[in-house]
């Protein structure tokens, strides 16, 4: 477990690398799957969280607030088995929140 000074030069370090030049323009080490695709994905070696997915339907942005929310993404599933929709998450907290004020 990292403590919270470690923590502290972690999250200053990648905050500066993310604010250089070479990051802002996009410089730099290039995978041929970041030409490609223009993903880059060296945020997976930076930062161990990280998951950079692209493609499919996962990736594609949409307004609809129907699209369901994966469990590995947080998402729930109802007593009759249906994955949670976006329009649920509104606000503070998620659906449960949603729910004690209704």
């Amino acid at each position: 477990m990292v403590n919270d000074a470690e923590a502290r030069r972690m999250a200053t370090r990648a905050q500066q690398d993310l604010n250089s030049y070479q990051a802002k323009q996009g410089l730099g080490p290039q995978s041929d799957s970041a030409a490609e695709s223009g993903v880059n994905e060296m945020a997976e070696r930076k930062f161990q969280e990280a998951d950079v997915r692209y493609g499919g339907r996962d990736a594609i942005p949409s307004g609809s607030d129907r699209k369901p929310i994966p469990e590995d993404e947080g998402g729930i599933r109802d007593d009759r088995g249906r994955l949670a929709q976006a329009q649920q998450f509104e606000g503070r907290g998620g659906p449960e929140d949603k729910i004690e004020r209704e």
